[in-house]
């Protein structure tokens, strides 16, 4: 009996240390309105999600099965949405640094899933971006006047000097190997027009 009682308690005593750890890493020092997390591919590969002040929290499972607490604003990825990489929460579309994968350069295997592709450099070269939807802020995605060239697979897109589509605006309807010199590095919003 007193084994059982013994062994209780210890369980409850870790399952309190447990939630007290979670916790604080979900949200450390937050008194305020919980909200309601976004959908998006994430919800499959992270768990414990908690989302207040525009920012989600959640524990996510990274490329070697693992777990790792990680935290994104999602308010500051527009249409976009999060998407977990590699244990890391992080706004949609962002491929990061490093030589992509795949046929040929600029083109992983299957081909890109977004409408339009920003490349740091040109002739579709360096880090990559890819917008699934309007991206009022390119900061956010550290991505803020780095484009150099560009593909286009769907649409029209209009792209803004200044974040929040203010600026000096132009449409691009097709590929950009080289952006004009005026427009190289320069911008900082992106939104489908058609």
């Amino acid at each position: 009996m007193f084994k059982t009682l013994s062994l209780t308690a210890l369980s409850a005593a870790a399952l309190m240390a447990g939630w007290s750890g979670a916790a604080s890493a979900q949200a450390p020092g937050w008194d305020g309105r919980y909200e309601e997390p976004p959908r998006g591919a994430y919800t499959r590969s992270c768990r414990e999600i908690t989302a207040f002040d525009g920012r989600v929290w959640a524990r996510c499972q990274n490329d070697r099965g693992g777990w790792e607490w990680s935290s994104a604003r999602f308010r500051d990825c527009g249409g976009q949405g999060l998407e977990n990489r590699d244990g890391r929460l992080q706004c949609a579309g962002f491929v990061g640094p490093g030589p992509l994968p795949g046929p040929g350069p600029g083109r992983p295997p299957g081909g890109w899933r977004a409408d339009a592709v920003l490349f740091e450099h040109a002739g579709y070269d360096g880090r990559v971006y890819e917008v699934r939807g309007d991206m009022p802020d390119l900061d956010q995605a550290r991505f803020n006047d780095r484009t150099s060239s560009i593909k286009i697979q769907r649409g029209a897109w209009e792209v803004c000097e200044d974040a929040y589509y203010r600026g000096r605006c132009t449409v691009i309807d097709r590929d950009q190997g080289v952006l004009p010199r005026d427009w190289n590095d320069r911008i900082s919003s992106i939104r489908r027009v058609r």
